[in-house]
């Protein structure tokens, strides 16, 4: 009795999490901005440029580090160019 509960609670868990992981439209969008980094910037600054108050910038910085391969630690360099997603 107590695994099926144990199992129940862990599909129930697995199911609510997958809206979660596709819920950011930066990752299924199919047009892209192409901007050059520039001594200063970070993700999280260029990303601001692009992000209206009605998103979660974190949803343009995981997008754009996901989209140009970039390291979980998102370090750029100036002179790369970098690919904004555009919804």
């Amino acid at each position: 009795m107590i695994r099926l509960f144990l199992a129940i609670c862990i599909m129930v868990g697995v199911w609510s999490m997958a809206p979660l992981a596709s819920s950011n439209a930066y990752m299924h969008v199919s047009s892209y901005e192409t901007v050059q980094v520039r001594l200063g910037d970070s993700v999280w600054s260029i990303a601001a440029k692009y992000v209206t108050e009605r998103d979660d910038i974190r949803d343009l910085t995981q997008a754009i580090n996901q989209v140009n391969n970039l390291q979980k630690n998102g370090e750029i360099f100036p002179g790369q160019l970098l690919k904004i997603p555009m919804k």
